[in-house]
C-alpha cells in the first residue's frame, strides 16, 4: 500500500471508528415496549412473591424529563417536558397477609436480597433514609387517595427505568402507574382527568407542598410527539414536534440517587417563592395574583423592591418561565445553538440564584462548553438533584456522556450512570 493509500485508510478509520462506537452505544440503549414492561412487572411479582393470589392488574406510564419545568413546583407557570422511551410498570394484586409487600427493579433503588415490606396504612412519618422506604410510604398515600375506605393489602411489583435521581419526574410516573392498576383492581371507571386529580392529591399530600402538575400531565399525555408544553395553571397541554433522533440526541447523567435532600428542600423553596410574591404585592404590585402574571418588562422593577434574599428567587422563577416560550421557538426553528444556550442560561441561573447545584454540575457544564464545537449544544440540571440533561448531535452524544461520567466519578463515591433517552 502506498503512503497516500495508507494515509487515506487511516483517515477513513479515524472517521469510521467513532461512528461505529456511537452507533453501538445507541443500539445498546434500546428499551422495552410498554407491553414488555408490564410483562416484566408480572414476572417480577411471581418470581419474588410467588404465584399464590388473584391475577395481578398491570399498568405502564411513560417517563418524562423536565427540560424547563421544575420552577412550576412553585407557581402556576409553563413547563416543557420531554417524554422518554423509559417508563414505569407495575403489577398489583390483593393479598391476605395484612401488610403490603413491595418489590422493585429500578436504577437507584436497592432493597437488598429480600423483598422489603411496609405495614398497610401505618402512621409513620415519611422516611428520607432511602428511596425504597419512601416508595412504601408513597404507595400507602396513593392507596389512601384511590380507596380511602379500603383495608385491603397488596403485593406490588414495580419495574422502573426512569432514574430515581430525577425526583419529581420519577414520583410522577410511578404514582400515575400505580393509580391505573389500583383503579383496575377496584373495577372503577376513571378518565385521565380522574387519574390526574388523584395523582396530584396524593403527591401534594406526600410532598407536603405543591407538586408540579407538569410531571403528572406529562406521564398521562402519551403523545406521538416527543415534547409536551404544559400550562400548569389551566392544566392543559400541547404536543410539540421534535427533531429526528438520528439528528439530535438527549442524554441523562446522574451521580447520586439521594433525592431526599431536594425533596425536603422543596418545602423551603416553596416558602421562599411565596414570600417573594407577597413582598412584590406589598411594594407596588398589589394586583399581582401569581408570579406567572409578572411581565418580564416589570421584572427589574420588582427585583428592586424586594429584600436582597428574594431578588435571586424572583429573577430565577420569572425568567425561567419566560424562557420556556423561547425554547419552543428554538424547537420550531430547529435552532439548536439557541436552544442549547437557553439550557446553559438556565443552568447558570440555578447555580447563582436557586442554589440547587453542586460541584459536579459545574464541572459537567464546563465540559459541555468545551464540547460545543463537537456538537454538544447544552446541559441543564433536571429534577433539582444530581441529574443533568444533555442535548447534542446524535453522533457526538455517546463520547460526551462517557467523558461526563468520568468527570462525575472523580468527585463521588456513588455509582454514576448515563442514559440516552
Amino acid at each position: 500500500m502506498t503512503d497516500l493509500s495508507q494515509h487515506n485508510a487511516n483517515k477513513a478509520s479515524s472517521l469510521v471508528q467513532p461512528f461505529k462506537y456511537a452507533l453501538n452505544k445507541m443500539r445498546s440503549n434500546e428499551v422495552l415496549s410498554p407491553t414488555q414492561y408490564m410483562e416484566r412487572a408480572r414476572m417480577l411479582l411471581v418470581d419474588r412473591l410467588g404465584v399464590k393470589g388473584p391475577i395481578a392488574e398491570s399498568a405502564f406510564s411513560p417517563g418524562v424529563v423536565g427540560l424547563m419545568a421544575d420552577h412550576t413546583h412553585y407557581f402556576e407557570g409553563f413547563a416543557l417536558v420531554l417524554q422518554t422511551r423509559q417508563g414505569a410498570a407495575v403489577a398489583i394484586r390483593p393479598n391476605s397477609r395484612g401488610k403490603h409487600t413491595i418489590v422493585v427493579e429500578a436504577p437507584g433503588i436497592h432493597p437488598g436480597g429480600k423483598p422489603a415490606t411496609s405495614q398497610g396504612h401505618s402512621e409513620a412519618k415519611i422516611s428520607t433514609s432511602s428511596a425504597f422506604e419512601d416508595l412504601n410510604r408513597l404507595f400507602e398515600t396513593i392507596l389512601g387517595t384511590v380507596s380511602p375506605e379500603s383495608t385491603n393489602t397488596y403485593d406490588v411489583a414495580l419495574v422502573v427505568t426512569v432514574p430515581a435521581a430525577l425526583g419529581a419526574a420519577f414520583h410522577g410516573s410511578v404514582t400515575v402507574t400505580m393509580i391505573k392498576a389500583l383503579v383496575a383492581i377496584d373495577k372503577k371507571k376513571a378518565t385521565d382527568l380522574d387519574i390526574r386529580t388523584m395523582a396530584l392529591t396524593a403527591l401534594n399530600a406526600w410532598y407536603g407542598c405543591r407538586f408540579s402538575p407538569a410531571y403528572v400531565i406529562g406521564s398521562l399525555a402519551q403523545q406521538t410527539e416527543p415534547f409536551v408544553l404544559i400550562d400548569t395553571g389551566t392544566l392543559s397541554n400541547l404536543p410539540i414536534e421534535g427533531p429526528s433522533p438520528d439528528k439530535i440526541a438527549w442524554g441523562l447523567i446522574k451521580w447520586s440517587d439521594k433525592w431526599s435532600g431536594a425533596y425536603k428542600d422543596s418545602k423551603n423553596r416553596n416558602e421562599r417563592a411565596q414570600q417573594a410574591l407577597e413582598q412584590v404585592q406589598k411594594n407596588g404590585f398589589k394586583n399581582l395574583e401569581s408570579l406567572r402574571n409578572l411581565e418580564h418588562r416589570d421584572l427589574e422593577q420588582a427585583v428592586e423592591v424586594v429584600p436582597r434574599k428574594s431578588k435571586g428567587v424572583l429573577r430565577f422563577l420569572v425568567t425561567e418561565n419566560r424562557n420556556v416560550q423561547k425554547l419552543i421557538i428554538g424547537l420550531k426553528k430547529e435552532d439548536w445553538q439557541f436552544f442549547g444556550a437557553l439550557m446553559m442560561i438556565s443552568q447558570a441561573s440555578k447555580a447563582a440564584d436557586w442554589s440547587t447545584t453542586d460541584t459536579i454540575h459545574s464541572l459537567i457544564t464546563k465540559e459541555a462548553e468545551s464540547a460545543a464545537m463537537d456538537g454538544i449544544f447544552g446541559v441543564v440540571q433536571t429534577g433539582e438533584g444530581a441529574c443533568m440533561l444533555v442535548c447534542g448531535q446524535a453522533f457526538s452524544m455517546p463520547a460526551f456522556m462517557d467523558r461526563a461520567k468520568e468527570i462525575a466519578a472523580e468527585h463521588t463515591t456513588e455509582d454514576v450512570e448515563t442514559f440516552i433517552i
